[in-house]
């Protein structure tokens, strides 16, 4: 699914590494900010789970686990403003559907997506849809990081995408790295836990992998996007 901040694209280098740390004595794999499923949907082990807050974009996963017969192949540029504007009349699932595969630059109902050469909206559906049979087996829930019972995770395998500083905001509130960093700290005492990010401020956090890239950010200073140069990174917490 295109997803905002979407780990996609490196996925052929970062899925074996992440695979690497699942053993036969490992209890699941798990991602809080399971975002597009891009990621996980590439990891193999029979207990995968999956968290993300934002309610429309688990609904639409879990839409897509049930069947994929009944999601249009396209979204006009009318029934996104249609939908946009009376989000109460529709779905969870089908406000994702809209929200996400028919905006700009998958930013959640941010604007319709036009193409010059392609259909953005329909690519993305099918992109979608190509992917419902690697999400079946994913246990999917719209539940809050921040809300944790770490006691209940030992011995999994635990890769979190969280949102990176100076991009696009995590839902409607701003992000607690402080927070999270204590969270992952205390998940590292019983399980893997690997992060990616461009940097990571805790002192026990290993680089594993890095890779340059241009990516688009959000400007602290206002509205504008800008094309900066930033290496992504995956590290691991050494507990």
């Amino acid at each position: 699914m295109y997803y905002i901040g979407s780990k996609n694209k490196y996925m052929k280098e970062l899925a074996p590494i992440i695979q690497s740390y699942i053993t036969p004595d490992t209890k699941g794999y798990f991602e809080p900010f399971v975002g597009g499923a891009n990621s996980i949907c590439k990891i193999n082990h029979p207990n995968r789970i999956g968290w993300d807050i934002h309610t429309p974009l688990v609904a639409l996963l879990q839409k897509v686990q049930e069947g994929i017969s009944d999601i249009p192949d396209r979204i006009s540029e009318e029934e996104y403003i249609r939908v946009r504007d009376n989000k109460e009349n529709y779905p969870d699932w089908y406000l994702g559907l809209v929200g996400f595969c028919a905006t700009f630059s998958a930013k959640y109902f941010g604007g319709y997506a036009r193409g010059n050469n392609i259909n953005v909206a329909e690519e993305a559906i099918r992109h979608l849809k190509r992917q419902a049979p690697n999400l079946k087996d994913i246990q999917f829930s719209n539940l809050d990081f921040f809300n944790i019972d770490t006691s209940k995770f030992s011995n999994y395998v635990i890769y979190c995408d969280p949102p990176y500083k100076g991009t696009l905001k995590y839902s409607t509130k701003t992000f607690d790295y402080e927070r999270f960093y204590l969270l992952c700290n205390e998940l590292a005492k019983n399980n893997i836990v690997l992060i990616s990010e461009y940097n990571c401020e805790l002192e026990n956090a290993k680089c594993i992998w890095q890779k340059g890239s241009k990516v688009t950010i959000s400007s602290t200073r206002g509205n504008n996007n800008l094309m900066n140069n930033r290496v992504e990174k995956l590290f691991i917490i050494e507990s």
